[in-house]
């Protein structure tokens, strides 16, 4: 195929010879191509499936939305976070959506049947978990009154079974005995009640009629997230704002939106390495063409134009950043291949945006060899032969 294309343009052919000339200096520019190529694209493609491996973290949670009360400076306690009569116009405004009131008391300690401390555990007050959860092991009771249900991560990290008993403490409130009726499956970090490192307890056990916020979570079928936030923000937010609704969808967004910044940010730094690759392809060239001189005078003895002499060495050029593509992307496209599988579990889970990554790489590697070709072969075109022979 190279042959086809140096019958057509001759200058492919002299740019290849000349190239191989200097096989360390050809060498270390394409190289430099190489790292800039895998550079962008390594990073691209590995921010992608990074955020894809946390944005699952919000799969089935897309119908589901937090209600949180906005306290007044100078309110009494008393009349701070949502009382029935909130979470009685949340469910009527909600329709057939779920309402579940939450209590999240400070002041919390777990112990195990041991009498140890469970680290990182923080205690929640629900109605009905098994609205919202499924059980990983054991059981979510109806009748739910004298039991706790524990997050997988509480559960994993201090070895709590179904059937333990754990010691719930709330200052200020109660400090009981619970027997554990179920583990959670693993929620991840988008559920809005942190269940991996909850405990769940009765809400029956609080002495506090004081809600400190609640999670709505939409029909499957009928509902719509969105409508059912504004249904509810209407009904609470009559006389002065008092509450806010957030769905969870709207944090997804915002978490992609971050990372997606993050990740052109440090694609930009990896583009900082074309400038490597510019600076080794000018100093190639211009070496090159000091090494050639003699050969550029003859040329340009008997009648070569300028523009010839510009047309072939920036063609060298040219040819060291689509060679430094060449390699580079398969790289890159490998490494993406290895973080996909890492994170993602499926190796060719490439989305759009980072093979676009990979395709940048490839032509900022092209355009920056490119535009470092052009002031050596300037430079060595606008010298008279007369030069080049002293020279």
């Amino acid at each position: 195929m190279f042959d086809r294309l140096a019958a057509r343009f001759p200058v492919l052919l002299l740019a290849r010879r000349n190239l191989a000339r200097s096989r360390d200096l050809t060498t270390l520019a394409v190289l430099a191509v190489v790292i800039s190529v895998v550079a962008i694209g390594g990073i691209g493609l590995g921010g992608e499936a990074f955020k894809q491996d946390q944005a699952s973290a919000f799969e089935g949670f897309g119908s589901t939305a937090t209600v949180d009360p906005i306290d007044y400076e100078g309110e009494p306690p008393d009349e701070r976070g949502f009382g029935e009569s909130d979470i009685d116009r949340m469910r009527q405004a909600a329709g057939d959506a779920t309402v579940l009131p939450v209590v999240s008391p400070g002041g919390t300690t777990v112990r195990t049947a041991s009498g140890e401390l469970a680290l990182t555990a923080q205690v929640n007050g629900i109605e009905s978990p098994g609205a919202f959860y499924d059980a990983r092991a054991g059981s979510i009771p109806a009748n739910w009154r004298r039991s706790v249900v524990v997050g997988a991560r509480i559960a994993d990290t201090n070895g709590i079974a179904v059937g333990d008993r754990v010691t719930v403490s709330v200052a200020g409130d109660f400090e009981r005995a619970f027997a554990v009726a179920a583990i959670l499956e693993p929620q991840g970090f988008a559920d809005p009640l942190s269940a991996d490192q909850s405990v769940f307890v009765p809400l029956s056990k609080f002495s506090d009629p004081r809600y400190d916020s609640a999670v709505v979570r939409a029909s499957t079928t009928t509902g719509d997230i969105d409508a059912t936030a504004d249904a509810i923000e209407a009904a609470l937010n009559v006389r002065r704002q008092e509450a806010s609704v957030s769905p969870v969808q709207d944090q997804r967004e915002q978490f992609e939106q971050l990372f997606g910044t993050i990740n052109q940010f440090l694609a930009g730094i990896g583009a900082l390495s074309l400038l490597v690759a510019a600076v080794t392809i000018a100093n190639t060239q211009l070496m090159s063409a000091l090494e050639r001189e003699g050969e550029l005078g003859v040329m340009r003895a008997v009648g070569y134009p300028k523009l010839a002499v510009v047309r072939l060495l920036v063609a060298e050029s040219v040819a060291l950043g689509v060679v430094g593509a060449a390699v580079g992307i398969p790289i890159a496209l490998g490494i993406g291949l290895l973080v996909n599988a890492l994170l993602v579990g499926d190796p060719l889970a490439f989305t759009q945006t980072g093979l676009t990554y990979v395709a940048i790489g490839a032509l900022f590697g092209v355009l920056t060899a490119l535009l470092a070709g052009i002031y050596p072969a300037w430079r060595t075109a606008n010298k008279r032969p007369v030069e080049a022979f002293q020279g």
